[in-house]
């Protein structure tokens, strides 16, 4: 068995799409900017720059992904996660890897303080070693803010773990790059936010928790 497991958040530990949505259109409502066809084309997982380029690609700047940036964790961190649910099985499943001798940790695109509020609500760190996130050493000039290929890499480094002693485990592209370029393998979850196409990615599937 593999020893590191690494897990995603959104759409892999928990269904937190609702309380995503709800902090993205407060905080786009905020700012007076509108996307018409906001359901259909918002996901969850993504990083907040990236997913702003994609609402808005022609009116995009930098300044306008900080501003929603800031305005969702406004509202995002002090909601309570009051719509946001555990997958049914998937903590029993790393409680029974954890069990087996593997070391499992959240790695996320997720903002650290929202990662870490969610993590803290579950009582997900009696089961997981280790949180990180992208934006975790974003006051640090000297590393700043990663994306889930480079934070993984840097995990990994931390960790002393080799490329094939590791798993990643999500539910859509970012998270099967992130495996691809740092040479591991890749399961991916059927329950989350991937489309057939994301999920094709991936070197193994999930379709139940049981499986991975």
């Amino acid at each position: 068995m593999k020893r590191f497991w690494f897990f995603d958040l959104d759409g892999t530990l928990a269904d937190t799409d609702c309380d995503i949505r709800l902090a993205w259109k407060d905080a786009l409502k905020d700012l007076g900017l509108e996307c018409p066809d906001f359901e259909k084309r918002f996901v969850a997982g993504p990083p907040i720059e990236e997913m702003a380029k994609a609402l808005f690609p022609a009116e995009y700047t930098d300044r306008m992904a900080l501003d929603i940036r800031i305005g969702f964790g406004r509202h995002y961190d002090n909601d309570g996660f009051p719509n946001t649910r555990e997958y049914p099985g998937v903590l029993d499943r790393v409680r029974a890897l954890n069990a087996a001798g593997a070391r499992p940790f959240i790695v996320t695109n997720k903002r650290y303080v929202g990662a870490k509020a969610i993590a803290a609500k579950f009582s997900w760190m009696d089961v997981f070693e280790g949180l990180y996130a992208g934006d975790m050493h974003k006051d640090d000039p000297a590393i700043g803010k990663l994306r889930k290929p480079e934070l993984l890499a840097r995990v990994m480094r931390e960790l002393g773990a080799e490329p094939g002693d590791c798993v990643m485990v999500g539910d859509t592209c970012s998270d099967f790059e992130a495996a691809r370029k740092n040479g591991i393998e890749s399961v991916g979850v059927a329950w989350g936010y991937g489309t057939p196409g994301e999920l094709a990615e991936a070197d193994r599937m999930a379709n139940i928790p049981e499986e991975i």
